[in-house]
């Protein structure tokens, strides 16, 4: 999957450079502190809201000056999520936890940014993202009991859905390097199988991200 990412981001590049007057952006961020959607079974909490590590994510964008100082056009992004922290009880000794796997994400999205006129180097934006989430599940919805010293495991195949992605924030341009930090959701539900019942739950993950990069203006 991220090598086809990278292929589009390599044919966005190569699609701008064809171009005149618009901006090629690379950006390369981290999450500060991700946070899931908590997943009930009967109201007992199966995850943590933290993600269990940073994520990362990757990212192209296409712009061009529609106005002045406001550029607005197209991005897509690999983002790593990560997994939700598991949450475990344990009732007269018997631990039970479940095991949520990975979540994975490649947005495309409309990209908007509005840059403040200024007489430094340093030059102050907003942005905005809007777009579509693809989804994607690394595994599948584990539950998992230790009775005593022995282990017992049930698994249930999960899908999960794609939905939308917004991120909002703002950030400083020096020269041509870009810092900025944002808010940012990708909309997703969570389906897995029970017997002969399906069970969806929201499985949102929300988190604020600092990315730093790098524009090329043809």
């Amino acid at each position: 999957m991220l090598k086809k990412i990278l292929l589009g981001m390599t044919m966005v590049s190569s699609l701008s450079m064809a171009s005149e007057g618009v901006n090629l952006y690379f950006r390369a961020g981290a999450d500060i502190n991700g946070k899931f959607e908590v997943l009930t079974d009967f109201e007992e909490g199966m995850n943590k809201k933290d993600a269990d590590k940073i994520g990362y994510e990757i990212a192209s964008e296409v712009t061009k000056e529609v106005l002045p100082n406001f550029e607005l056009g197209l991005g897509l992004a690999y983002q790593d999520h990560r997994m939700a922290e598991t949450e475990t009880s344990e009732i007269k000794g018997m631990k039970k936890y479940y095991d949520i796997p990975k979540v994975n994400s490649v947005p495309i999205y409309l990209t908007s940014k509005y840059t403040f006129i200024t007489n430094s180097t340093l030059k102050p934006y907003i942005k905005a993202d809007l777009g579509y989430s693809f989804n994607d599940l690394k595994g599948n919805l584990s539950r998992i009991e230790t009775p005593g010293d022995s282990l017992k495991e049930e698994k249930y195949s999960t899908e999960i859905k794609d939905g939308v992605y917004f991120g909002i924030g703002g950030g400083i341009e020096y020269y041509n390097f870009t810092m900025d930090l944002m808010y940012k959701i990708n909309k997703a539900e969570l389906s897995y199988g029970v017997g002969n019942e399906k069970i969806t739950k929201d499985f949102d993950y929300s988190r604020v991200t600092l990315s730093m990069g790098y524009k090329f203006d043809f």
